[in-house]
């Protein structure tokens, strides 16, 4: 079994465990049970399940640790499970005095606030993974040209081009890894260049080589200062 299984189920178990010591306490501890005591348990364990949602959530991914404001969202889920806990447990001990507009209003409010703070903590994850994964497409763009040119210079025995394959991999390796529609041309240009340099390279016509090389160093050179004005 697998070390993430093996948290997951841990946690199930401790989860469960807190739940059944939590009802054991509750229902031994008071008697007479009215609607604001039913009130207040309900939204207790609605809290408890969204807390049990977002745990269960980060296990499974825990690459994408959703924040907010910087803070990780299992600790606003702690916070609000204890605030609830407490709001909870006041009202359930002045259940006789307590309004049921009131108990219902609170915890509402409560509710609504974490659940506010739960779907911006989801979005800032989404978009935080979204730019991970075009920078991640960005940089794998930019390695598998500077591969391809690395190729070609185990294979060279021209001194001169090989000194110029070495400039080129030089200027990939250093380029701006980001990109955008401004650029959008010379990157296809790029693109075409390199399909051009290896056909080229395979068959020996070394002066086109030393060309296309010249060629897509400008072409990388219009493309940062391109992305850098651009930002």
């Amino acid at each position: 079994m697998e070390q993430k299984q093996k948290n997951q189920i841990m946690s199930a178990m401790i989860y469960a465990v807190i739940f059944i010591a939590y009802n054991l306490l509750i229902f031994i501890a008071f008697k007479g049970f009215n609607s604001v005591f039913w009130i207040s348990y309900v939204f207790m364990i609605i809290f408890y399940l969204i807390h049990i949602a977002c745990t269960f959530s980060i296990l499974r991914e825990e690459h994408l640790r959703a924040v907010f404001f910087g803070i990780p969202l299992l600790y606003f889920s702690i916070f609000f499970v204890g605030a609830e806990f407490f709001c909870s447990l006041v009202f359930m001990i002045f259940r006789a005095m307590a309004s049921v507009k009131i108990a219902v209003l609170m915890q509402a409010l409560l509710l609504c606030t974490f659940l506010v703070i739960l779907i911006l903590s989801v979005m800032t994850r989404d978009n935080v993974e979204n730019v991970d994964n075009k920078i991640k497409e960005n940089t794998s763009f930019i390695k598998g040209l500077n591969v391809d040119v690395e190729m070609m210079l185990h294979k060279s025995t021209n001194p001169e081009i090989t000194k110029r394959l070495k400039n080129l991999s030089e200027t990939i390796k250093y380029s701006d890894p980001m990109t955008n529609r401004s650029v959008s041309v010379q990157e296809q240009m790029i693109i075409q260049c390199m399909a051009e340099l290896r056909m080229t390279f395979d068959a020996g016509k070394m002066d086109q080589v030393r060309e296309l090389c010249e060629k897509m160093e400008l072409l990388f050179l219009e493309r940062n200062k391109k992305l850098m004005i651009s930002k």
